[in-house]
Order: C-alpha cells, then sequence, then structure tokens
C-alpha cells in the first residue's frame, strides 16, 4: 500500500515512524524521498521533511500545545501514571511535526528572534539547511538531485506504473514506463542487507547510497534505474 510511505502531517515525523534508530536516519529521509518523487500523484514536501527532521525529545506535557494531545494525557491519568500516560501521548503527538524549521544552528534555528509558540529539542544544532547545503550528501542536497530528475523524466509522472515482486518481503519495487522511457525503481524497507536473486539490467540515475552495489541492496537503499526493459 504506497500511501503508507507518505507523510502525514498531523503524526509523527515518518522517519521515527519507521524506524528511530539514528544510525539510519539518513538513508530512510532518502528513501522516502524516492518513494514520494516517483510515485504517481502531486508530491508534497512538508517543512523539514527535506532535511531528514525527526521527532522532538519533548521532556514534559507542559511543553506539547495540541489541544487534542493535552486532552488525551489528562483522560489517561485518570488509568494510568502520568509518566504512562505522558508516554503514550509522545508516540502520536502532532506537536512533532509542529517545531519551527530548523535554519540554521543559531537561537530557535534561526526561524525566529522571538520565542517561539512551540520549542524544539538540541537536534537543529547540527541538522539544519545552512549546514545540510554545505554537504554534498545530505538529505537536502540529495532532495535537490531526485526533484530535477523528476522534472528531466516526464515518464515519472505520465507514465504507467508497475509493480512487481510484490510477494517479496520487504522489496518494494516498481517501473514507471512511457512510449520513451523505463525507469526501474527499487526499495529495500529493511535494516537488513537484501541479495538481489538476479542483477539489474541498466544504469542508476539516483541512489540513496554513494556506491551501489549490483549484488545487494544495502539497508533502507533506493535506486532509480534507467533499463529498455
Amino acid at each position: 500500500q504506497p500511501s503508507l510511505f507518505y507523510e502525514n502531517h498531523d503524526n509523527p515525523r515518518m522517519i521515527s515512524k519507521v524506524n528511530p534508530d539514528p544510525k539510519f536516519r539518513e538513508s530512510l529521509a532518502k528513501l522516502l524521498a524516492v518513494i514520494q518523487l516517483t510515485l504517481r500523484g502531486t508530491p508534497f514536501i512538508y517543512q523539514g521533511q527535506e532535511l531528514g527532521m525527526i521527532n522532538q525529545r519533548f521532556k514534559s506535557i507542559e511543553e506539547l500545545r495540541d489541544v487534542e494531545s493535552l486532552n488525551l494525557y489528562q483522560e489517561l491519568c485518570n488509568s494510568m501514571s502520568e509518566e504512562e500516560a505522558f508516554v503514550r501521548v509522545l508516540a502520536g503527538t502532532r506537536d512533532h511535526a509542529r517545531t519551527p524549521m530548523q535554519w540554521s544552528s543559531e537561537d530557535y534555528a534561526g526561524f525566529t528572534t522571538g520565542k517561539p509558540w512551540i520549542l524544539m529539542d538540541d537536534d537543529y544544532k547540527k541538522n539544519n539547511v545552512r549546514a545540510q547545503l554545505k554537504d554534498e550528501d545530505s538529505v537536502l542536497k540529495f532532495y535537490q538531485r531526485a526533484i530535477a530528475l523528476r522534472r528531466e523524466h516526464p515518464v515519472i509522472y505520465y507514465g504507467e506504473v508497475v509493480f512487481t515482486n510484490k510477494k517479496e518481503k520487504n522489496l518494494f519495487t516498481y517501473y514507471r514506463k512511457n512510449q520513451e522511457e523505463t525507469l526501474f525503481v527499487e526499495v529495500n524497507l529493511s535494516a537488513d542487507r537484501l541479495k538481489r536473486r538476479k542483477p539489474v539490467e541498466g544504469r542508476v540515475l539516483l541512489s540513496t547510497y554513494r556506491n551501489s552495489s549490483h549484488e545487494f541492496l544495502e539497508p533502507y537503499e533506493a535506486i532509480i534505474w534507467v533499463t529498455g526493459t
């Protein structure tokens, strides 16, 4: 179900929902970019998605602003401890996706000179627009390349979608086809290396890893191939 891979703007950030392990953060962010930008439909990139922003480390219920979350917390406190209730609310609060855009490492992430209505944790000190613009391997630079690729290949937004390997666990693959061109997209949805049953015949247009193997898909690797098949 491709819709599962799209970020819901009112829910916790998708990277944190799929796998919160920090070592997979950039790989997952780039993987989600490939899926969103190569399937049918109009892609909407929500603030911070192009940086690989993750769920915030809120420390107490007082840091949340979402009315639904606050009301749920009060309700849960009737049947469990305040600590347990906060953990439950934190897992689904919409405030994860409402913190200020992380523009820089300056105060309040460069979002404002005043105090914003909701605060963020210290993730912005390393993960921000200014830093990622200087890093050719960053999530932001990858989004730029993926968007440019989408514009260069009309087959992505006009072509037919053909899903393959439907019974393969953790392997999501599909063709984008028209009369002029055929692209093949393969995505490893797991934290494990996947061995290909057979090599892909084609040329790599974009990969979430700098060095892609013709034998394996790395953890959370996504590759766009141009092929004649």
